[in-house]
């Protein structure tokens, strides 16, 4: 029988939106048994569809109105005999509600505590409230895109890539915590910000701007040709990385250039002339498809790929192959990004009805009567 890293350790969940169920999802595929808190009077947990279906399966769901004194009595039970604590609201929210981390240690003197924020629950905005769209400006990544795209004015920094990098690095945390507390029989309380989650993957840039260089933006490659090209049809493009002078002149001969290869051998030479030559890549792919034009540029050896939609990363075989989407639920989900060496990718399950673990949370765990559930349903304690 397999043994999963996190059997036997309990995490109360009472994150929203996206980094953190994405946290929670993961360390229940390593066999956490995540508690999801929520509430019938909540909209954003009514609508279980979309992306809540994939960041949530795996988990429990139970439903307590937190700002009712019974129901924090029961959370502060819950979390007595629990291992992690995850948490993403403003900063007020579970300190009035009697579920800070001072309030936590009480009753849990080594619980690992979770709170993630946008820019930290410290300094002059930690009283702030951000999205991951919002944090990609702030963090200085939106300002290495370079050249205005007029396809793009206003609508806003997407994807949140600011969202999952938090969930790797929240987890890392916990996981760090949990074996800390291991050796040392010690809790910790995490402070994360999603702000420095971000500005922890830029390096380079954060590098050039103390010695004072400008930062590289991401529509000036260091290689040429490099980017993405306009193929044939609808929002159908090619990326292609020119490694070498090698690769240089078997893309030159694939678009039907070899000239330019023997006219412009060096790099040097491609970077005074990068607009002719993108006008050249982009004459040749514009006039295929993209898969095509993938395949012709990967048989000569350079480096090319069309870019796929979510959809067709779905059905893509490789991803089959390798068990990255699983059906749970009659619904296509997310696999652990690692896999060992019998395939398996995590312990998933459906997403659970919205306080569907109420009897087992609060009559097995908790030990409430029948007629004390009924009465806090009755009163909209549990709600």
């Amino acid at each position: 029988m397999r043994q999963l890293a996190l059997a036997g350790t309990r995490v109360v969940d009472f994150s929203w939106v996206v980094a953190g169920p994405m946290t929670t999802k993961m360390l229940a595929a390593m066999g956490a048994e995540v508690i999801k808190v929520e509430s019938t009077r909540r909209p954003e947990f009514k609508n279980r569809g979309g992306y809540f279906a994939v960041l949530n399966n795996g988990k429990r769901s139970i439903t307590v109105n937190i700002g009712d004194q019974r129901g924090q009595v029961l959370l502060r039970r819950l979390i007595a005999m629990s291992d992690v604590v995850v948490e993403n609201f403003s900063r007020s929210v579970l300190m009035k509600n009697g579920l800070s981390y001072e309030e936590i240690r009480k009753v849990r003197p080594d619980i690992v505590f979770c709170s993630a924020s946008g820019v930290g629950r410290t300094g002059p905005q930690a009283e702030a409230l951000a999205y991951g769209t919002l944090l990609q400006g702030y963090s200085g990544r939106a300002g290495l895109v370079g050249a205005i795209n007029a396809e793009m004015e206003a609508m806003g920094i997407v994807p949140a890539w600011t969202d999952p990098v938090t969930a790797i690095w929240e987890v890392t945390a916990i996981l760090a915590a949990l074996r800390h507390r291991r050796r040392t029989g010690e809790g910790a309380y995490l402070d994360l910000s999603m702000l420095e989650s971000t500005v922890a993957e830029l390096p380079e840039a954060l590098l050039r701007a103390q010695l004072g260089l400008p930062p590289e933006r991401e529509d000036a490659p260091a290689r040429v040709p490099e980017g993405i090209f306009r193929c044939r049809g609808e929002d159908s493009w090619l990326a292609l990385s020119v490694r070498n002078d090698a690769d240089w002149a078997a893309l030159a001969a694939v678009i039907g250039r070899p000239g330019l290869a023997d006219e412009l051998p060096a790099l040097a030479d491609r970077r005074m002339a990068r607009a002719r030559i993108d006008a050249a890549v982009g004459a040749w792919a514009r006039g295929l498809d993209a898969a095509e034009a993938e395949r012709a540029l990967v048989a000569a050896g350079v480096p090319a790929a069309r870019s796929r939609s979510t959809g067709d990363i779905l059905d893509d075989p490789h991803s089959a192959a390798r068990g990255i989407f699983p059906e749970i639920g009659g619904v296509r989900s997310i696999a652990l990004p690692w896999r060992d060496e019998e395939g398996w990718r995590g312990a998933l399950s459906a997403t659970p009805a919205i306080g569907a673990d109420n009897d087992h949370v609060f009559r097995n765990l908790l030990g409430l009567s029948g007629e004390e559930m009924a009465t806090l349903v009755r009163e909209e304690v549990i709600v």
